[in-house]
């Protein structure tokens, strides 16, 4: 049984998906209906009734799901965590990194060079202590193979890379509906970059097809700290009609889901599942996410951070095959990127605490979401920001004004419901 954080009330529900998932342009995000109801669910609940909403973009027809449908699992929480015998293994998770043309001008030096280490500089403190920072780099960064260039077939500059490893990132996800935009002379140089580059590195969701067959399946990658093994698995849905008939993308098809899986399942304690899935700048799962999603857990999963939508969506509990509690993030959204719509701009850095008794029982004990703002600056100020850290005085010098903090947070609280505390600008639970 799939189960969302709430303490009391009603849910906002999108029940009419759009979006095609062939691209990453400026977007749109049919929001009106649903951001102006999801305004007086928040007003009621937080008793703010000063609280004015922002309301941006065209009618989408929303409903509202009972709090029964919508169970509570879990305990509201954000008192620290006491370490438990055994071994933890912190992860952390950001979206989407769009090298749309902003975003890669935006490196650009006077020696003719690129630098990035401006996008993580708010942020890169949050992956202090943690074992698994996992970060979704869904375009090619095939550098000088091919010419540089932003939607639709995107081709960034691998300083990029640089930036993302500096930062402290270590696990680089792959599979995605753009991973065959500059071709395989850019994947190609692309892993050898990361390779030679970056070696502690796990890049995860794509092979190199000139390679050595190994007998790992493609899209896997297992962890290990302390005798606790921990698999990241990457796949994606689509490749916008791009062909790949050798084979370099971790695909989302039955087959190779299920066979990536067993691997998995034989040669790690705990399996972390992060999909590229969904449709485009819509929030609530679609009936083709829920099935994929079941699957996920039937075979294995005990963590889902799903990547695609471009706007974050709700985080569910369910049950584990192992018969424990899992946690499914159906979408942490864009990390950065220069895309049109306030709700683009608006992403979710997934924090959970995976844990090993001395027994060898596996569990999560906690999760967490946190939101963050990409402040589409010129230049170095071109940069993402936690939620809790952006201020109307930076809002104001954005491309995108209308991303306030105010309206963010009650984005923020209708998409995620009335577990999200927009005081801390976090949603948390412990499952024990």
């Amino acid at each position: 049984m799939w189960k969302r954080l709430l303490t009391q009330g009603a849910r906002m529900r999108e029940t009419q998906a759009t979006g095609t998932g062939a691209g990453h342009g400026p977007g749109r995000y049919p929001s009106v209906l649903l951001q102006a109801a999801c305004a007086i669910v928040i007003v009621v609940a937080l008793g703010v009734v000063s609280m004015a909403l922002h309301v941006l973009g065209a009618p989408r027809k929303v409903s509202v799901a009972s709090a029964a449908e919508l169970a509570p699992l879990g305990t509201v929480s954000d008192r620290p965590y006491v370490a438990q015998p055994g071994v933890d293994v912190d992860l952390v998770m950001v979206g989407d990194v769009l090298m749309h043309e902003g975003v890669y001008q935006s490196g650009a030096t006077s020696d003719g060079n690129y630098d990035f280490d401006h996008v993580f500089a708010h942020v890169k403190g949050e992956l202090s202590g943690a074992d698994l920072k996992i970060l979704n780099q869904e375009t090619p960064l095939g550098g000088d193979v091919a010419p540089f260039s932003g939607y639709p077939q995107f081709n960034g500059p691998q300083q990029m890379g640089d930036a993302e490893a500096k930062a402290g990132f270590n696990v680089v996800l792959k599979a995605s509906n753009h991973a065959m935009d500059a071709g395989y002379p850019a994947i190609g140089s692309e892993l050898s970059f990361w390779h030679r580059r970056h070696p502690g590195v796990a890049v995860v969701g794509m092979r190199d097809p000139d390679a050595p067959a190994t007998d790992v399946p493609n899209g896997v990658y297992i962890y290990e700290k302390d005798g606790f093994r921990v698999a990241v698995l990457n796949f994606t849905f689509s490749l916008n009609g791009l062909a790949d008939p050798r084979g370099a993308v971790s695909m989302l098809t039955e087959e190779h889901v299920r066979d990536a899986m067993a691997y998995a399942r034989t040669h790690a304690d705990m399996l972390v599942v992060c999909p590229h899935w969904g449709a485009e700048y819509v929030s609530e799962p679609t009936a083709s996410q829920r099935q994929w999603a079941q699957l996920l857990a039937d075979g294995g999963a005990d963590v889902i951070v799903g990547g695609h939508p471009h706007v974050i969506g709700p985080v569910e509990t369910f049950q584990t095959a192992r018969g424990g509690t899992g946690v499914c993030f159906w979408s942490v959204g864009n990390f950065v990127s220069t895309q049109r719509d306030d709700p683009t701009m608006v992403g979710g850095m997934a924090k959970v605490t995976l844990h090993k008794d001395p027994d060898g029982g596996c569990r999560v004990v906690r999760y967490a979401l946190e939101p963050v703002v990409t402040h589409k600056g010129h230049g170095h100020d071109m940069t993402t920001y936690m939620l809790r850290d952006y201020t109307p005085a930076l809002a104001a010098t954005s491309g995108s004004p209308g991303c306030t903090p105010q309206w963010a947070q009650g984005y923020v609280a209708c998409v995620l419901g009335q577990g999200y505390d927009p005081l801390t600008s976090r949603l948390a639970a412990e499952l024990g």
